[in-house]
């Protein structure tokens, strides 16, 4: 499994957080990757990442989501998988693109301070999370919102972070 991974800067803010760079975003998305046999039978894997500030961000969550606000993280699938599936979903061996995913500075850093984490491990959680909703999970149900739950706080642990429920 390759993998590229784009990332796209539109606020400066990021900056401050120098561990917010490729090798975190790589860690992660392999680690969730190679739970799922299917996954590493790709040879190339993609996946775009905006850092947005508020502006930004808001614009996405409006167009996209119907809601005229900033939000901490928008997930955009290219691919239709449910996760109650994803052992047997069919995938081209060759290449992949997983889609995109957009983070909102200013949200993300006021949740951090509110939940008294750091920003770094707020943030690598809106990522584990917004890779499983690439993948397929989500949280409208309640019994689907406690396996995402249970999977991001199992994959938190694996990167020496407490569960933020």
């Amino acid at each position: 499994m390759n993998f590229t991974i784009e990332i796209a800067q539109e606020s400066g803010d990021w900056a401050d957080h120098k561990d917010i760079k490729q090798p975190v975003f790589l860690e992660i998305t392999e680690h969730i990757l190679s739970r799922y046999p299917n996954f590493a039978h790709v040879q190339n894997i993609e996946l775009s990442i905006l850092l947005a500030d508020n502006t930004k961000i808001s614009a996405l969550n409006s167009e996209f989501r119907g809601k005229n606000k900033p939000t901490n993280v928008l997930s955009f699938p290219d691919m239709e998988i449910n996760w109650r599936d994803i052992v047997e979903f069919p995938v081209d061996n060759e290449y992949m693109y997983l889609g995109d995913i957009a983070f909102g500075y200013q949200i993300i850093a006021d949740e951090a301070l509110d939940k008294g984490v750091s920003f770094e491990d707020h943030f690598k959680h809106l990522l584990i999370h917004a890779i499983l909703h690439l993948i397929g999970y989500d949280h409208i149900e309640d019994d689907d919102a406690q396996v995402m739950e249970a999977l991001e706080v199992d994959i938190l642990k694996r990167f020496g972070i407490a569960s933020p429920y």
